[in-house]
């Protein structure tokens, strides 16, 4: 009798999924982050990162794996054995707007990975250079219909929410202005500074510093409503009505990955983010938390990948 027991528990152990929930994680965690550092989405993976690690007391190495407008994460991810070791920050750009962009991915949003929650949100804010002789909406879109494709703006690749604000802009204000796709945003903004580019739609929490040491100019934010961070610049909604466009970070992993895995993720991701210290973290960087469960985080990135198709056709955005 104990060794027919011995068996049935060895057979239970060896199982599919079995006992993840005591035993995982075991050891190293890898999150991916599709960016290069210095960006909105390493310092939130960073931040995450940390969090994580001290939730379920294992480390988790970040991984940046930047080019392809984050596709070369997102390949990297959906490839990766589905045992809850290697994660990613999905974003809106890898998981909603690029799908509509780009002809062809190596993954499927949907059909390749494990969503698990999501994260926060930032609204992004309108740049320029001191070059350019505009100090409002109004003056920026009255210059760029005068001079046709003479102002540029910087990305942090095709598909990317700065990509895809000025796709907007572009469409919604009748204006052409001339996409400048960088692999590392951080040369991105040296040049933006140097006046080799003409401005940046880009995460409040990051360009803002730019802007309060006179470096950049701001004209406006990409939300209905002024950002906490910069209460004095309007946002750009004031000047091309219903313009809005608010990039968005989630957790997700390969597809296939175990119930039990995505519930510990989920379970550690929702008591970080409803942690007071995380919070306020959060908030100093200009990050706004959203709280879903895995079902609402999935059925919202089916609706965002509808929007973006939208968008991207309306405005007729292309890979650079």
């Amino acid at each position: 009798m104990r060794r027919a027991l011995c068996i049935l528990f060895l057979l239970w152990a060896l199982a599919p999924g079995a006992a993840f929930s005591q035993v995982y994680p075991t050891k190293p965690i890898r999150l991916v982050v599709p960016y290069s550092s210095g960006t909105t989405t390493d310092v939130l993976g960073r931040l995450y990162a940390q969090k994580l690690s001290e939730s379920l007391g294992q480390t988790v190495i970040v991984e940046n794996r930047a080019g392809a407008g984050g596709n070369i994460a997102g390949e990297a991810v959906a490839k990766a054995a589905p045992d809850g070791y290697t994660i990613t920050l999905s974003t809106s750009a890898v998981h909603a707007t690029n799908p509509a962009l780009y002809g062809k991915l190596p993954f499927d949003t949907i059909r390749d990975f494990s969503h698990v929650t999501f994260l926060a949100s930032a609204p992004n804010m309108l740049v320029v250079n001191s070059t350019v002789p505009a100090n409002s909406m109004a003056e920026l879109i009255a210059y760029a219909k005068a001079n046709p494709g003479r102002l540029t703006y910087v990305s942090a690749g095709s598909g990317t929410s700065p990509h895809m604000s000025g796709e907007l802009l572009k469409s919604m204000a009748g204006i052409d202005i001339t996409h400048v796709p960088y692999k590392n945003i951080t040369q991105g903004f040296a040049d933006l500074v140097g006046g080799q580019v003409s401005m940046t739609f880009y995460h409040v929490p990051v360009i803002y510093p730019f802007v309060k040491d006179g470096r950049l100019r701001a004209l406006g934010v990409a939300t209905r409503t002024r950002s906490a961070l910069a209460p004095e610049v309007p946002p750009i909604a004031d000047t091309v009505p219903g313009y809005e466009i608010r990039p968005w970070w989630g957790v997700s992993g390969p597809a296939g990955m175990p119930a039990e895995v995505v519930n510990r993720l989920y379970n550690a991701t929702t008591a970080i983010l409803k942690d007071a210290d995380t919070r306020q973290r959060f908030t100093a960087i200009g990050l706004e938390i959203t709280l879903m469960s895995v079902k609402e985080f999935n059925d919202f990135i089916v609706v965002e990948l509808g929007k973006w198709t939208k968008v991207v056709k309306d405005s007729g955005a292309k890979v650079d």
